[in-house]
């Protein structure tokens, strides 16, 4: 009995580490406690992890080192920005410029910032077609732009 449990901690504890992060997983935890070498630093990034429910959320989104390397799955980043900065970027394409545009021009892997926004620009009607519409519709509606444009299509790099 003794040896199956030995066993069973060899084999967890392999498989804890086979990733960049400790036992105590992936999560805001593992970003703040980058050594986990110590059984206090586990602690304290799994508290940190249990208190914020970051891990959930790193889960869900594909962030806080819960993917390879801790970045997002490139189908979700899109999704993601258009719905944390929605009302930012509607302003900005409104405008034809702005933080938030060059921002989600990066995101899009767009070579030509300009005329990303006014291509979205001449199409705001289109994309934010009402004002409670979803994220989701949302992204859809940026994403038929940009593709629908010969050049975007070509230089955009990140298109879902």
């Amino acid at each position: 009995m003794k040896t199956l449990i030995i066993l069973c901690g060899l084999l967890f504890s392999a498989s804890a580490f086979a990733n960049h992060y400790g036992a105590s997983g992936c999560g805001l935890g593992s970003l703040a406690f980058t050594k986990h070498n110590d059984i206090a630093t586990q602690v304290l990034s799994t508290t940190t992890n249990g208190t914020s429910y970051s891990q959930t959320f790193g889960i869900t989104s594909g962030t806080s080192n819960c993917v390879d390397h801790g970045t997002v799955a490139k189908n979700k980043e899109v999704p993601l920005f258009v719905e944390a900065n929605q009302v930012a970027l509607a302003n900005d394409i409104a405008r034809g410029k702005g933080e938030t545009l060059a921002n989600f021009s990066k995101v899009l892997g767009c070579q030509d910032q300009a005329q990303l926004g006014s291509t979205l620009q001449k199409n705001y009607g289109k994309i934010f077609s009402n004002e409670n519409i979803q994220n989701s519709a949302v992204t859809g509606s940026l994403m038929n732009t940009v593709k629908s444009d010969a050049v975007l299509a070509r230089s955009c790099q990140n298109l879902i």
